[in-house]
């Protein structure tokens, strides 16, 4: 039995995993939608660019290798009890950029919503097979999805295991903490080491016993003599309570007044400012720029932001989106602009084939303004291109699109007014390797009086030289000059001559006026088919006399005389008989 659900890569999903793999650049597979298919089991199909009836499109709540397999990935959504009211009978893998990766149907199963009275968390997986993992990014943004409770599980047992892995590994050691004194009452081992500061540092680190004793000693020894000082100069400063902080400040902006003046002396503006240290300020205030000045007609009173556009540039990045519902020509901005249509008639100017059927909707459109001239150039993700161009200021919808013809788009025999291989209607006379003088519906080889016309309905002749040599009407071939056969002439019905009053049969026979009719009744009747002789008689003659035989016809068959005597003794005669047809008759004549 063949599956009846089953998954499969899109062709744009084929195409852009067979990039990843050529380019080294790992698929971003990001989002899952579900849809009911319009009311029906969808059949997937790799054609597909969107689901038959999308429900729901949200991110992926993970995507992982199979630990089982190692070749399978498994992309997972948890539909949460809130959302539903519908029927999920297709699911859909996408990509960062919106393109349909990944197809497939699925058993019935109808979603419903907890409003409805009856709630539940739904999850949804596909399962991909693909022969390298290494060319898909195996990476879920934690704070847009929701996660499995198995996913949960899995995660809080491997730190459980992780943690008592360690816990264990630490109370099985004889004593874990054996680089920390014990805080009851430690027991010392010989002299414990302390970091020892310099001489005179004064930060709050920890210090050993000798530190300690020699500053203390220290500040013992030399107060008598700060303190000294210390009234001296408090009575200089009213006794400021402060006095300290008043010195430093005030001392920090003298400078020795012998210095100063020297310095100073006879100095001009341009050599105070030297001195100063304002050389090079002043130097590089000559190229400063006047705030009056504008970039672009915005001020430079404060921060300004220069767009691409602002200088005449063109943005390295996507300056802007086509989505549904909006217009190609919106594109007014120089630059690329991103294109995400899910569904392209709901764009009214967006390029169409010549059979009216769009390009690929998914792509980048590069937008051009020179003077009153505006460029559009669409180039879709599977290859199609278009363009279009007109004056104006700003694109337009009625503007119609240029398709370009390559290899991802080639031209029908339609599309360029070619007579197609698999063959067509061709109007006018055809001409191979020359010139058509036959005119009409005809076909001329080389030459161009030599080949085939048509010349009414069911009437086909053929030409060489501008002769009319042959001619096929209906169930008859009529041949307009002498007809040699250097091999084996063959038929199947009757080979007539004479406009038909001459006839060969199939069976051989002839039919002609010569001998009234078919030669075969001719030659019945007027050619002897056969001889006989009739029945025969006998006489004795030995005592008789007389002429034997004495009828016209008749011939002697046989003579006989015995030994006696010097006559005969008797003779046999029969009539000689000839047939004609089936007809026996007795020869004429013969008789004295």
């Amino acid at each position: 039995m063949s599956a009846k659900f089953y998954t499969l890569l899109t062709e744009i999903g084929a195409a852009k995993l067979a990039s990843a793999a050529a380019l080294g650049v790992p698929l971003k597979i990001t989002h899952m939608a579900v849809g009911d298919g319009g009311g029906v089991l969808p059949t997937p199909s790799a054609q597909q660019t969107a689901l038959v009836a999308e429900k729901r499109r949200a991110a992926l709540n993970m995507l992982y290798i199979d630990p089982q397999n190692s070749s399978q990935i498994i992309a997972e959504q948890v539909i949460p009890e809130t959302e539903g009211g519908w029927w999920i009978r297709e699911v859909g893998l996408f990509d960062e950029t919106g393109a349909l990766i990944a197809v497939g149907n699925c058993p019935e199963s109808y979603k419903p919503q907890l409003t409805e009275g009856s709630g539940r968390t739904q999850t949804v997986r596909m399962v991909l097979i693909t022969s390298s993992t290494d060319n898909i990014t195996l990476k879920i943004d934690p704070a847009v999805v929701l996660a499995t409770r198995k996913y949960v599980d899995d995660k809080a047992l491997e730190l459980k295991v992780y943690v008592d892995d360690l816990m264990a590994k630490h109370l099985a050691a004889p004593d874990p903490h054996s680089q920390y004194a014990q805080k009851d009452s430690p027991t010392l081992t010989g002299i414990p080491k302390v970091p020892t500061p310099a001489a005179g540092n004064s930060t709050k680190q920890i210090a050993n016993t000798e530190f300690v004793a020699s500053s203390i000693a220290a500040i013992v020894d030399s107060a008598p003599a700060a303190l000294d000082t210390l009234n001296e100069l408090a009575a200089a400063l009213g006794n400021d309570p402060n006095f300290a902080t008043t010195m430093i400040n005030a001392l920090a902006g003298k400078q020795p007044l012998d210095n100063t003046l020297t310095n100073l002396s006879g100095k001009d503006i341009a050599g105070l400012l030297t001195y100063l240290g304002l050389g090079e300020t002043i130097n590089l205030a000559k190229n400063a720029v006047p705030a009056t000045r504008r970039v672009n007609s915005k001020p430079l009173t404060g921060d300004i932001t220069l767009w691409a556009s602002d200088v005449g540039a063109i943005s390295a990045g996507a300056v802007g989106e086509i989505t549904d519902n909006g217009t190609m020509a919106s594109a007014n901005t120089p630059g690329w602009w991103r294109v995400s249509v899910s569904k392209p008639d709901s764009v009214a100017d967006f390029p169409t084939y010549p059979d009216g059927s769009k390009l690929y909707s998914y792509g980048y459109l590069f937008v051009e303004k020179i003077g009153e001239v505006w460029f559009q150039h669409y180039y879709a993700h599977m290859g199609a291109n278009a363009k279009r161009q007109d004056w104006g200021t700003v694109p337009n919808t009625s503007r119609p699109w240029i398709v370009d013809y390559n290899t991802a788009n080639k031209p029908t025999a339609n599309d360029v007014q070619a007579l197609p291989i698999a063959g067509g209607r061709l109007n006018g006379p055809l001409s191979i390797g020359t010139d058509n003088a036959l005119g009409g519906n005809s076909i001329v080889l080389g030459d161009n009086d030599t080949g085939f016309k048509q010349n009414g309905d069911g009437v086909l002749d053929v030409y060489s030289n501008y002769t009319h040599v042959l001619r096929f009407i209906g169930n008859l071939v009529e041949s307009m000059v002498s007809l040699k056969v250097n091999g084996n002439a063959v038929a199947t019905g009757e080979v007539q001559a004479g406009n038909g009053t001459s006839r060969m049969a199939g069976n051989g026979d002839i039919f002609g006026n010569v001998w009234n009719g078919w030669l075969s009744t001719h030659l019945n009747n007027n050619l002897v088919a056969d001889i006989q002789l009739g029945a025969g008689t006998s006489v004795a003659t030995w005592n008789n006399a007389g002429s034997w035989p004495n009828t016209p016809g008749y011939v002697v068959t046989s003579v006989w005389k015995d030994n006696q005597g010097e006559n005969i003794d008797g003779i046999a005669y029969a009539p000689l008989q000839k047939r004609l047809g089936i007809q026996w008759y007795t020869v004429q004549g013969g008789t004295a």
